[in-house]
């Protein structure tokens, strides 16, 4: 065990899903041609005014809400002054000392198993700088991201490890995606993350803090942290000292590297914006924002496990996207619905809908590359299939037949059954002769069958499905198989009894 306790803090920044900027009405819009989407006032020319995007102020609140920040009922914005090129103005519009929330807490589940609570420090909104593109000696700067609405998200250094990071920004991507404020897509830039660190002794509190910029993955995030705790214990073993610094994660090196030392806070010489006024929220705004507000991610995974009875694995997919565990739950309603008396109750509707849903729907979705709202797999048409399957109308290699059929057709599973007869044989009375004429066919085969040959057993079984072209229930084939095997044993023993009693 390590002597030194270990403390990381993050600072998340996402784009906020807004079609305009955020204090012009320049289009808000990843991979348009560089430097297309850019006015006077994103420029920073003399004599502009800001005009702040209420939707964007809106979609601020909203994360701030899920956070459990304490709402701020009086919101300022300032200028945080820094001269580098990839700002216009040389100061970029922020909020210092009255962010729209803070402080709050979230609880976030870790992949090793439980949860964690982690404190947020707080929320605020500010402005995107632009990009700047290095080419050999050559820099280039694309200024169609300034001006971007950023919604800056600290928390207090409560993670202990890169792993716990890690399952942070994951967990807060999906939150944010829930919430439907940002695509969250670390690849586009539209999530990005700072993480701090420090070392010392146990139960010495916080050590000398070291910012580590660069970090484009979540992944990224984890190796870096974890590289950077080692390096640091290492430093401090050896009698030496942590300088307060920026580091930079080189991702073909797998190590951090110094980039400069770190500024405070008094570095950037924040003073009130004097062109934007105070946002003092309505109570008809706070109305609203908890009228809008819906079920995060971590809620909602619980209560497919618990409500549903849904396996750890099948619920951490399903809940995956908002989009996903909405349409599961419609699935289940409507089977619940339209064929009551079919499921025992809607553990069963939800265990077998989960199961096609983690399984072959999945599958089909990966192929063509959609997302289930836009596949012909309507919650309606798989709550259909769970109700035939539960019915017993189908078997599941028919189900699963059905769902290519689906896919492919764009049809509803029960007129696709109507068009090429695939529905499943009903009843002991259609089985039953099937199942002795494969044995009648196969007689040579049953002394090995009862000798324990379970491979050919299972040649009869398919001996069976083949006859019934698949519409047989394979369970009753394969129970009305083992009572004629027991009446063949029974009678072969009686017949022994017999000849030894003579």
């Amino acid at each position: 065990m390590s002597d030194y306790q270990v403390f990381i803090g993050l600072e998340i920044h996402i784009h906020l899903k807004t079609q305009t900027k955020m204090f012009c009405s320049c289009p808000a819009h990843f991979g348009d041609e560089p430097n297309s989407n850019v006015c006077p006032v994103c420029m920073g020319w003399p004599g502009v005014l800001p005009r702040l995007n209420a939707h964007a102020l809106e979609l601020g609140y909203k994360v701030a809400r899920a956070l459990n920040c304490k709402l701020s009922h009086k919101s300022l914005f300032a200028r945080k002054n820094y001269f580098y090129p990839d700002m216009p103005k040389n100061y970029q519009i922020s909020q210092f000392q009255d962010p729209i929330g803070g402080p709050g807490l979230l609880e976030i589940p870790l992949s090793l198993g439980g949860t964690k609570s982690v404190r947020i420090r707080e929320c605020h909104l500010e402005e995107d700088a632009g990009k700047m593109i290095h080419a050999g000696d050559i820099s280039l700067i694309d200024y169609n991201r300034a001006g971007y609405p950023l919604l800056e998200m600290v928390t207090e250094p409560d993670l202990c490890t890169g792993e716990e990071a890690e399952d942070f920004i994951r967990y807060f991507q999906r939150l944010v995606r829930y919430l439907e404020v940002s695509d969250g897509n670390m690849e586009e830039g539209s999530l990005r993350c700072d993480a701090n660190i420090s070392l010392n002794l146990k139960g010495k509190g916080l050590g000398s803090k070291v910012e580590v910029k660069n970090l484009n993955s979540s992944r990224f995030v984890k190796l870096s942290l974890n590289y950077e705790a080692k390096r640091q214990e290492e430093v401090l073993s050896a009698g030496g000292s942590i300088s307060q610094e920026t580091r930079l994660w080189n991702e073909n090196r797998d190590c951090t590297l110094v980039m400069r030392s770190k500024e405070s806070s008094h570095d950037y010489r924040y003073f009130p914006e004097p062109d934007l006024p105070p946002f003092c929220p309505s109570p008809d705004f706070l109305a609203a924002l908890e009228k809008g507000a819906v079920e995060l991610p971590l809620t909602r995974r619980n209560r497919l496990l618990s409500d549903y009875g849904l396996a750890e694995q099948q619920a951490e997919a399903i809940h995956e996207t908002r989009e996903g565990v909405d349409y599961f739950e419609e699935a289940v309603s409507k089977a619940l619905e339209s064929a009551p008396s079919v499921f025992k109750g809607m553990q069963e509707a939800g265990a077998i809908i989960a199961a096609w849903m983690t399984g072959d729907v999945k599958k089909e979705l990966n192929r063509g590359g959609i997302s289930i709202s836009q596949s012909p797999m309507t919650s309606a048409r798989l709550a259909s299939l769970a109700a035939l399957q539960a019915g017993g109308k189908i078997n599941s290699k028919l189900a699963k037949q059905l769902i290519s059929d689906v896919f492919s057709l764009n049809k509803d599973p029960q007129a696709i059954i109507k068009e090429k007869g695939l529905e499943q044989l009903g009843g002991r009375e259609a089985v039953e002769p099937l199942v002795a004429s494969a044995l009648s066919a196969n007689a040579a085969l049953v002394p090995a069958i009862l000798s324990g040959d379970v491979k050919k057993k299972e040649f009869i079984l398919g001996r069976v499905m083949a006859e019934s072209r698949g519409k047989a229930d394979p369970a009753l084939a394969r129970e009305i198989l083992e009572e004629k095997l027991a009446q063949v044993a029974k009678a072969q023993v009686a017949s022994t009894t017999g000849e030894s009693s003579s």
